[in-house]
C-alpha cells in the first residue's frame, strides 16, 4: 500500500467536523427600562388631563393660567408647522374627551395617544412578570408596523396641510 505524500491526500471515513453550536444569548429583563417608559407615558397622559387649550392656539398651565410658549423650533424658524405640530393640543383634547378638536390639531395624534395609553398596562404586566421570574412578553412585528403607520400618518397629514387641506 502506497504511503500518502501529504496530509491533504489522506482520506478519512469520518465526516467533516461540524462547528460548535452557538449558545442563544437571551437578554436579561431590565425592570428599569419598563419603569422609565411607564413613568414617561403616565406623566404625558396625566399632563394631558391637567393642561388646557385656550383659543385653539395656546396651552395653559393649570391653576396659574399661564400659556406655554411655542415649543416647535421648526415653526419658529420657518413659520410652518412640522409633522408633530398640534400633538400637545391633540393629547389635551383627547384627555378631555374632545375627539373632533383632537383630529383638527393633528390627525395622527389619536393613534399615538392610544399607543401611549396601551404602554401603561403593558409595562405593569412586564414588571410583574419580571418580579415573578417569568420571561418578558414579546410583541412580534406589529409594534414596528404601528410605528411605521404613525410615521406615515404624521408626514401625510403634514404634507396635506402644506398644500392647504384642513382637518
Amino acid at each position: 500500500m502506497p504511503a500518502a505524500s501529504s496530509p491533504s491526500e489522506v482520506s478519512s471515513n469520518q465526516p467533516p467536523a461540524l462547528p460548535a453550536p452557538v449558545a442563544k444569548i437571551v437578554p436579561r429583563p431590565d425592570p428599569l427600562y419598563h419603569t422609565v417608559i411607564l413613568v414617561i407615558c403616565t406623566a404625558v397622559l396625566v399632563l394631558s388631563l391637567l393642561l388646557s387649550v385656550r383659543e385653539e392656539r395656546q396651552v395653559l398651565v393649570p391653576i396659574l393660567g399661564v400659556p406655554l410658549p411655542e415649543l416647535c423650533m421648526f415653526k419658529r424658524v420657518t413659520g410652518t408647522g412640522c409633522p408633530g405640530c398640534g400633538m400637545t393640543r391633540c393629547f389635551i383634547s383627547l384627555a378631555h374627551g374632545d375627539l373632533r378638536a383632537a383630529w383638527r390639531y393633528n390627525p395622527a395624534g389619536p393613534l399615538l395617544f392610544a399607543m401611549l395609553a396601551f404602554q401603561i398596562p403593558f409595562r405593569l404586566v412586564q414588571l410583574a412578570r419580571i418580579r415573578r421570574g417569568l420571561p418578558e412578553l414579546r410583541m412580534g412585528w406589529w409594534p414596528q408596523a404601528l410605528f411605521a403607520l404613525l410615521g406615515v400618518l404624521m408626514v401625510g397629514q403634514w404634507l396635506l396641510r402644506l398644500v392647504g387641506v384642513t382637518f
